[in-house]
């Protein structure tokens, strides 16, 4: 598979510069942070949400070693964001691999909402819609798609992050 269809016209009439990176087959973000020798803090994880008051969805971008903080959604937001169920991703990706959701919510019709963490890395990859890409913006690009979307420190670590990578947080004990 390739760059979805929906999302390289995107990239393509937003005159967004882009850059697409091959890497090995994977199912996560932070794998395919892995994969292609990137941090994960670099590597924008979509997490697809669900209001639970209308039914739309919301696209939260963190970094892939993080998870969305709900509450923090909920108390900012006008939304009660609940986690989209894998079957629900076809109808709303429909040109995209199961489980491969892209973080450009504007190609889909899909608004987002993003950790300030993202927006301070040199570059971001995001998922290309497949499990084998990875597109590539850099900074002012990310700013100029994603400054009017709501932001803010949405997520934090993953417990199971933090448990591999705890050195990076409390040096290696010795």
């Amino acid at each position: 598979m390739s760059v979805a269809r929906r999302l390289t016209n995107f990239l393509n009439l937003s005159q967004t510069d882009y850059r697409v990176l091959h890497h090995r087959h994977t199912e996560s973000a932070a794998d395919s942070a892995h994969a292609a020798h990137i941090s994960t803090s670099r590597v924008a994880k979509s997490v697809l949400l669900r209001n639970r008051q209308d039914g739309r969805y919301l696209i939260a971008l963190t970094p892939a070693c993080n998870r969305v903080d709900l509450d923090w959604v909920r108390e900012r937001t006008p939304v009660d964001p609940v986690l989209a169920r894998e079957a629900e991703l076809p109808d709303v990706f429909p040109d995209c691999a199961a489980g491969a959701v892209p973080g450009f919510g504007q190609a889909y019709q899909v608004d987002v909402i993003w950790d300030d963490d993202l927006g301070q890395q040199p570059s971001v990859y995001f998922e290309a819609g497949d499990h084998e890409e990875l597109i590539e913006i850099e900074r002012d690009e990310f700013h100029r798609l994603f400054d009017g979307f709501p932001h803010g420190m949405i997520s934090a670590p993953s417990e199971a992050y933090l448990a591999y990578h705890s050195y990076e947080f409390w040096g290696d004990g010795i």
